[in-house]
């Protein structure tokens, strides 16, 4: 049976035609909780012909697994869809269903890869920035972008992460390059949230001693003001006055 729970998010997220991809996402979220969205990727096999060399070797169980699972599969896409789409499709299989909305909906998902993409190559982290918040922002729309079929290596993932940074993460990204060093976005992630921390911590030390520097200076400054040299004294005229 499946979860209700996760069920549910496909009751707020129906099927309209522009919101194909996020509608597909969620409906194998559903699915490979019940490890049954296999279903979807490869169409239920004909049977060959009994008298056919390739009868001999052909898995009759794997099929007939393979048709039972199909049939919650077709009803809870259907039940997530628009009354008009469900119409279109409610004599298909769910592989001939995903593929002929991928068809139906394709110049959708062509526009939302260029959205996406575009939105990759335009976001910049600013000086003094949150690096944790920019970060998992890129990997949302890297892992977003993978979901229209467009899908990175880890080592172009991070360096197109890498690419967005400022200045003052220069040397973080040289050491990264020279060392060849290999990490998922997570690792990254967390890699650049240590380096940010180390140095902010540095300038907090550079910056007291700067101030506490600054301080001392001032007060060898007010010491020389306050000392008074002594006061003349006043010079008697010789012989007595009258």
């Amino acid at each position: 049976m499946l979860n209700l729970s996760l069920r549910s998010i496909l009751d707020t997220c129906k099927l309209t035609g522009p919101n194909f991809l996020d509608w597909e996402r969620n409906v194998r979220l559903v699915l490979r909780q019940e490890n049954i969205e296999y279903v979807l990727d490869t169409p239920i096999p004909k049977i060959p012909d009994a008298n056919s060399p390739e009868f001999a070797t052909f898995d009759l169980t794997a099929r007939e697994k393979r048709v039972t699972d199909a049939k919650p599969v077709q009803c809870v896409m259907l039940a997530a869809m628009s009354m008009e789409l469900q119409r279109q499709h409610d004599r298909m299989s769910a592989f001939e269903m995903l593929e002929h909305l991928k068809s139906l909906f394709d110049s959708e998902s062509q526009t939302l890869e260029y959205e996406l993409l575009t939105d990759i190559f335009k976001c910049r982290l600013q000086e003094g920035g949150n690096v944790s918040e920019h970060v998992l922002k890129m990997i949302g729309l890297i892992e977003r972008v993978a979901t229209t079929g467009i899908k990175f290596e880890d080592r172009v993932s991070a360096a197109i992460i890498l690419y967005s940074l400022p200045s003052s993460f220069t040397n973080f990204i040289v050491n990264y390059n020279l060392n060849k060093t290999k990490a998922t976005m997570p690792e990254l992630h967390n890699m650049l949230k240590s380096y940010e921390a180390s140095t902010s911590k540095g300038k907090t030390v550079l910056m007291v001693s700067s101030n506490a520097k600054s301080r001392s200076k001032n007060k060898n400054k007010q010491r020389k003001k306050g000392k008074v040299g002594p006061t003349p004294t006043a010079l008697k005229p010789k012989g007595g006055g009258h």
